[in-house]
């Protein structure tokens, strides 16, 4: 009876909440479905373009088309270098480029049907007809295109979730949600695959045309659910409505280096390229071992596809309970543990598969996990730099293809000392795993080096501390700053001033009046359950509001009156002193005291400040030579305000099928505008990079006299309480 209450009332919790959020949360019912749901499409193309991606393991290249492992390395290694300014150029387009549908939905169509259509290419192209040259080059191309719109589309679904909500455990309660509905695409492909390979390729799931029976229909599929999410989900970021961001890779890679947490997550996966290593190993079993017939090993992969369901479904509750840090380590040291079980039980696909099986259902904790601990990074590197950057963690990440293209030479290495290679006596080079002593002691080795990078991989995570409770006190602490951003610009609505006064009343008065509970002694005396459950949920508490006081005062303490005071003399000296600037405030800035923590951070941030005013006046120096002058930003955005609404004018005439020449009127407006805005741009981007160190000092400043501002606004908000009283009195 009690499942059946539930039930009844969860139902009621979706209707009542299908188009509006719940409280606390950011999404309503209708936007979670849709994400999720959408899922199921994306994953679909995601597993059609992450199978024709270049890479040293790819069987559909290496294997089906021919290319040689060698060959294969040198165009993925051409590949990765040539994704670099792609990269660049995603991350600024995210960053920088704007869209009225925000961050990253603009890019979910824009780049998922390129996407597609680019795989539909490469399956129905040919090869066997033309030359292996031609055939490398023909590769090459589509991998590019691959390089640029699949990873613009991938990122632009995954990293949606970062933007839906700035509730981390409901962002993590939504990634599991969407995590179930988006893995049953890729559990129901590797199903019909071998079937499909059973009736067109006498069970060789490597020949091209079981995906040219496949992918036709992952393209509908997967395109018609892209549009749902595009139509159905809002972006949501804590930030002042009147900030506008504009900022560098270069800038965007000096603020994201110095996130720790960015490095120790990127660490984590460097150490762990051999973890998937066993990947194959269930493939080969059954292609060249003949270990099951096809139809046991469609069982086999859709009972595996299973197992990632275990950690979409108890990742959120134990997140909840332990938090992301212990969960990432538990169930690394998990799959360490799996993996290594392989070794003695490979000579069954069976029991192979119980190990792979158990190695998955830790393994699925991930895919709830890493997004919920990007999103988290993203907030954190929002509150120490104040600027929401998220394309640019992408390009800074490319770091890692530079590890990735060294790491990514050992396995074909292995490959070939095993007899994998051209000219190995076989017609195909992969044949020569149907000698089943060079099979076993291949799969040996790629399980010894999988359980190797796993225990590489955990390594980092023991360094990782931005807990929940930091994280929602980041949350109130942005909302905070945007709340006085807005207040100085005169945009501020009264919802905003009362719901983040109401949380700065009530963080003032706990972080004065409470403290910290000791759980220990608690547990000592008996403490009930409950009672320990609210002795930690009050310990949280009183921590966030302490954060939230702290970030009150910063203006008044040493660090934040020193900074003032640099940030005064730089403002008082106008854009015309920055050339005069001299490389001695840096070293007097490295001279001063660090004996304590409060000396440590003032002279940190002086050396910061003062670098940055050296870097500002070598680019005053090499774009302005004559003399800085002065840059009319509002011309610049009423030319973007124009071009927004020539594009919705064109857009609406087009879809009236309107006169043709009034048509290619707004075109050719298009054009022109187009042009100018990004010769301003650019004229724009060299007088923020000289005039960087004066615009940082004016922001602090201005920040400054907002947060002095705090007494009207604390009036105001009594003001707007007595008025409320007054007409429920009434």
């Amino acid at each position: 009876m009690n499942y059946i209450k539930t039930g009844i009332e969860k139902v009621k919790e979706v209707k009542t909440y299908w188009k509006k959020p719940s409280e606390g949360n950011y999404m309503s019912f209708r936007e979670i479905f849709a994400y999720s749901v959408g899922g199921f499409g994306a994953y679909s193309i995601f597993t059609m373009a992450q199978a024709l991606l270049l890479s040293t393991t790819n069987v559909i290249i290496g294997n089906t088309i021919g290319i040689q492992p060698m060959h294969m390395y040198v165009m993925y290694l051409i590949s990765v270098i040539t994704n670099i300014p792609l990269t660049m150029v995603r991350a600024n387009m995210v960053d920088n480029v704007k869209y009225k549908e925000g961050k990253y939905r603009p890019y979910l169509l824009r780049m998922g049907i390129p996407t597609v259509a680019i795989s539909m290419l490469f399956v129905f192209t040919p090869y066997t007809r033309v030359p292996y040259l031609v055939r490398c080059v023909l590769i090459f191309v589509y991998n590019f295109g691959l390089q640029f719109f699949y990873n613009f589309f991938y990122d632009a679904y995954e990293n949606l979730i970062h933007v839906l909500s700035p509730n981390s455990q409901e962002r993590t309660n939504v990634t599991a949600i969407k995590s179930m509905i988006y893995s049953l695409s890729p559990t129901v492909t590797n199903f019909i695959t071998p079937l499909i390979a059973s009736k067109v390729a006498d069970g060789n799931m490597y020949d091209l045309r079981v995906y040219r029976w496949l992918y036709p229909f992952i393209a509908v599929i997967g395109v018609a659910m892209i549009v749902l999410v595009y139509s159905r989900t809002e972006e949501k970021i804590v930030i002042a409505r009147t900030h506008k961001m504009k900022i560098k890779f270069t800038d965007a890679l000096r603020e994201v280096a110095k996130n720790k947490y960015f490095w120790i997550i990127s660490l984590a996966g460097w150490l762990g390229f051999l973890e998937t290593c066993t990947y194959v190993i269930l493939q080969w079993l059954y292609n060249y071992a003949h270990l099951c017939t096809p139809e046991q090993y469609a069982f086999i992969t859709l009972i595996r596809g299973t197992a990632y369901t275990w950690g979409m479904v108890l990742a959120p509750f134990a997140i909840k309970r332990w938090g992301k840090k212990k969960v990432l380590i538990v169930t690394n040291l998990f799959n360490i543990a799996f993996l290594a079980l392989v070794y003695p039980l490979m000579g069954s696909i069976w029991t192979v598969l119980i190990c792979m099986y158990m190695n998955s259902v830790a393994d699925s904790f991930i895919l709830v996990l890493n997004p919920a601990i990007q999103a988290d990074i993203r907030d954190y590197q929002q509150y120490k730099s104040g600027e929401r950057i998220d394309g640019m963690f992408g390009a800074v990440a490319m770091i890692g293809s530079f590890v990735t293209m060294a790491t990514s030479s050992v396995l074909p290495a292995v490959y070939e000392k095993y007899g994998i290679y051209s000219g190995n006596g076989y017609e195909n080079m992969y044949d020569v795993l149907y000698n089943p002593d060079i099979l076993y002691k291949l799969v040996g080795v790629l399980v010894i080096l999988s359980a190797v990078g796993a225990a590489l991989n955990v390594i980092p995570y023991f360094f990782y501390d931005l807990t929940e409770t930091k994280q929602k006190a980041i949350i109130r602490i942005l909302k905070i700053r945007a709340m006085f951003e807005d207040y100085g610009n005169g945009v501020l609505t009264d919802d905003d001033m009362k719901s983040t006064m109401e949380l700065i009343r009530s963080s003032k008065d706990r972080a004065e009046n409470s403290q910290i509970i000791d759980i220990k002694a608690l547990k000592a005396h008996g403490a009930t359950k409950q009672e320990l459950k609210q002795a930690r949920a009050d310990n949280e508490e009183y921590e966030m509001s302490v954060a939230v006081v702290e970030e009150l005062m910063r203006f008044t303490t040493p660090e934040g009156l020193a900074r003032l005071e640099w940030a005064k003399k730089i403002a008082a000296g106008g854009i015309e002193n920055i050339a005069s600037l001299s490389y001695d405030d840096v070293t007097a800035a490295k001279a001063l005291p660090s004996g304590n923590h409060r000396e440590r951070a003032i002279r940190k941030e002086t050396v910061a400040d003062a670098k940055l005013g050296m870097r500002s006046k070598k680019a005053c120096l090499k774009f302005y030579p004559d003399g800085i002058k002065d840059f009319d930003i509002q011309h610049l955005h009423d030319l973007e305000k124009e071009e927004n609404e020539v594009e919705e004018k064109k857009a609406m005439l087009l879809k009236q099928k309107a006169d043709a020449k009034e048509i290619e009127a707004l075109t050719e407006r298009l054009r022109a505008l187009h042009a100018e805005i990004k010769a301003r741009t650019e004229e724009y981007q060299h007088f923020a990079a000289a005039t960087m160190v004066y615009t940082e000092a004016k922001k602090y400043i201005t920040q400054a006299e907002n947060y002095a501002r705090f007494g009207e606004l604390d009036s105001k908000y009594t003001a707007s309480l007595a008025d409320s009283d007054s007409e429920e009195a009434e």
